[in-house]
């Protein structure tokens, strides 16, 4: 039990990470911006499977906001941060 936990808190930072250098990745990069376009595009039109497999990235980062405002509140990755998750 205590492996899995391990394991969801880390695929937890790992997402929070992601999801920041995406963020960054939007606001500096063109091509990150055109990435992102055409993988939604290409996820919608693809049907029925490309709207849930679009459903379940969305559903993947659901706890996000909620990770970095516990990374901010720790004031970095620190041992706080870790416990907190």
């Amino acid at each position: 039990m205590k492996f899995w936990k391990i394991i969801n808190k880390a695929i937890d930072a790992f997402l929070a990470v992601v999801f920041v250098l995406c963020i960054f990745g939007l606001v500096f990069s063109s091509d990150v911006r055109n990435n992102l376009t055409n993988l939604v595009e290409n996820l919608l039109n693809n049907e029925i499977i490309g709207i849930i497999v679009l459903l379940y990235i969305l559903w993947a980062f659901k706890g996000i906001p909620r990770t970095i405002r516990k990374l901010f509140k720790a004031k970095g990755l620190n041992s706080k941060f870790w416990n907190d998750l």
